[in-house]
Parts: structure tokens; sequence; C-alpha cells
């Protein structure tokens, strides 16, 4: 009896030394989300660093970086044009993926055969090929059929890049929408057009909302394709800091970089106000 009571012992003693697994859940959480966030929470502190090296050591406090950058016209029209750009094709992106996703769904609840997997497999290769594949791909076929290479060739490169995306949320929503309310929808008089407005499009909106606010992040963020096929008067913003940065860092790149990571927070935090998850 001796002996189990001191084994028995020994495990309490080993059990309380040895973390639980909601213990090593945490820590492994709490590293990752360091891992994560500390780089961009160092953008922002020396963004507002004195230090004219735009980097350690901290010598003060200042907003010179921001005021800086408020007079620079290059940084505005750099801006200007990013913005038109994920604007226009997000919007291009989601028009495109919302009558596709329907159909597809449609072909589908009618038994279309393996072919349509398929065909939707290559709707979505974009995604699964190196985007410099894609950039050069895309440069040589403009070249060829003669398309100058400015806002336009941009813009098309940035739907082909973002419209997988776009389009996977969407149908992904389409697809898990209850087949009996469309059915009810039609037995009470509705077209398949209104069947569509009024009964699927008000439920899938929130999906709809998520793949648009993807596609403008996407392509706010897109460089290769930008670099690939943009022309003299299309210098976005990745590409200006992509140039400011060969040259030398900047405290003007820490607040760029501090005002795109804000940016980025305001727009997820916009974006979470149409997740029904969450209250």
């Amino acid at each position: 009896m001796a002996g189990k009571s001191a084994i028995g012992t020994l495990g309490d003693a080993l059990d309380a030394r040895i973390p639980s697994n909601l213990d090593v859940t945490r820590w492994l959480a709490g590293l990752t989300i360091a891992f994560l966030y500390v780089p961009m929470a160092l953008v922002i502190v020396m963004s507002f660093n004195a230090n004219d090296l735009g980097f350690f050591p901290l010598t003060g406090f200042t907003l010179e970086w921001y005021r800086d950058l408020a007079a620079d016209a290059e940084f505005w029209s750099a801006l200007w044009l990013s913005v038109r750009l994920m604007v226009a094709s997000a919007v291009i992106a989601t028009l495109l993926a919302l009558p596709a996703a329907y159909g597809f769904t449609r072909l589908e609840a009618n038994d279309a055969g393996d072919w349509i997997r398929w065909l939707i497999g290559s709707l979505l290769l974009p995604m699964f090929i190196p985007v410099i594949f894609i950039g050069i791909a895309l440069l040589l076929y403009l070249s060829v059929i003669g398309i100058d290479f400015g806002f336009l060739s941009v813009l098309v490169g940035h739907v082909i890049y973002v419209f997988p995306y776009t389009f996977l949320i969407i149908y992904a929503a389409v697809r898990s929408f209850p087949p009996a309310i469309t059915e009810a929808g039609r037995d009470l008089g509705a077209t398949r057009a209104e069947t569509f407005v009024l009964v699927i499009l008000p439920q899938i909106f929130p999906s709809v909302v998520s793949g648009f606010i993807f596609a403008m992040l996407l392509s706010l963020n897109e460089f290769i394709i930008t670099f690939m096929v943009s022309g003299p008067d299309t210098f976005t913003m990745p590409l200006l800091i992509f140039d400011r940065l060969r040259r030398h860092l900047t405290p003007e790149m820490n607040a760029i970089g501090a005002m795109l990571l804000l940016s980025g927070l305001l727009v997820a935090l916009f974006a979470a106000r149409f997740d029904p998850r969450i209250d």
C-alpha cells in the first residue's frame, strides 16, 4: 500500500509539473499572435520615432514623417490610383462572381456531371499558379493584342488575380443555401430572377460583402502583376514603396506602413459587422 501511495504521489507531482493541453494551446496562441503582430506594432512605433534613420534607437516622439507625407504629391497620386484600382477590380470581380456562383450551384443541383467541377477548378486555377507566371502571361498576351500598359492593363490583371477568391467566398455561401427555400419562392409565383434577388441575395449578402472587401485588400497589396503590366502613369502604392525601399529605408516608409495597417484594421472591423456569427 505504501508503494502504491508513493507511486500515486509521484504521478500527482508529475501531473502538476507538466502543463495541460489547454496551457500549451494558450502559449502557442500567444506566441503566434506575438509573431504576427509585434513586427506590425514596431512599424507603428517607428512611424512616431524622431530618429531620421527610421529605426532604433528611439530618440523622441514626432509627427514630422506624417507631415512630410501630407506634402508628398507622389504619395497622394499613388494612393489615389491604388484606391481606384482596388474599388474597380473588387466591383468587377464581385459582379462576375455572383452570377457565376449562382449558375454553377444550379448546374450542380441539376446533376450536370463531373465537367462542372472541372470548370469550377479552372476558375480557381489562378489561386494555385505562381503570381509571377500570371504576370508574364498577361504581359505577353496584352503585347500581342496591342493593349497599352496603363490603368486598363493593371485593372485586368487585378481582376484575374482577385476573382477566384471572391468567387470561392460567394460560391460557398450560395451552395450552403437551403434549396427548399428557393423552391418555396418559386412555388409562390416568383421568377428565378426574383427568387435570387428577393430570397437568396439578402441571405448571402454578408458573404458578398466579405468577398468584395477581400478583393479590395488583395488588389491594394498586389505588386508582382502590377509591376509586370504597369505603365509610366500607373504608379501604385506597392510600386511606390518598392521604389523608395530600393534606395534606402526612410521614416516616411514607416508612416506609410502604419497608415496601411490601421486602414486594414478599420476595414476588418467594418467587415466584421456583416458576419452573422458576431453579435
